[in-house]
């Protein structure tokens, strides 16, 4: 298994749930939309965290500087975590017409990340690690 593929599984499965979401924000679900927004939550942190603390750490340490993609994936991170914290903000004031906005924010940016991961972060990560340690590495986050 490459890297690539384990961590493209990984948006699938947080897309699938992202799908979830807004279909109840959309149907004006809060109890629903609350509960699939905390599952998307904590699965879209726990990839950052693989990423974050394993993948890009590791790449860092030993790419040698260069062309160094991990600060634009990092910072694309940040942008997101508070995307996400606003849908969380407009779910918890029943604000459907703001979160469903939100949310389709949130997808063109989770879009255009992922695209550049599966495209060209993780083949670099893939050239340049030991795919099997690192993605025994990442299976370890929580």
């Amino acid at each position: 298994m490459t890297i690539n593929s384990f961590m493209t599984n990984e948006h699938r499965k947080c897309d699938d749930v992202f799908a979830e979401l807004e279909s109840a924000i959309d149907s004006g679900n809060f109890q629903a939309s609350k509960e699939l927004f905390e599952k998307f939550h904590n699965d879209m942190l726990k990839h950052f965290r693989q990423e974050e603390t394993v993948m890009f750490a590791e790449f860092n340490s030993c790419s040698g500087g260069g062309c160094n993609p991990t600060s634009v994936m990092l910072a694309e991170h940040d942008q997101m975590r508070v995307t996400m914290d606003q849908i969380k903000t407009a779910l918890d004031n029943s604000d459907k017409n703001r979160a469903l906005g939100l949310s389709e924010n949130l997808l063109f940016i989770m879009q255009q990340h992922n695209m550049k991961e599966e495209q060209i972060m993780y083949n670099l990560a893939d050239n340049t690690l030991n795919s099997d340690d690192i993605i025994e590495k990442m299976k370890l986050v929580s």
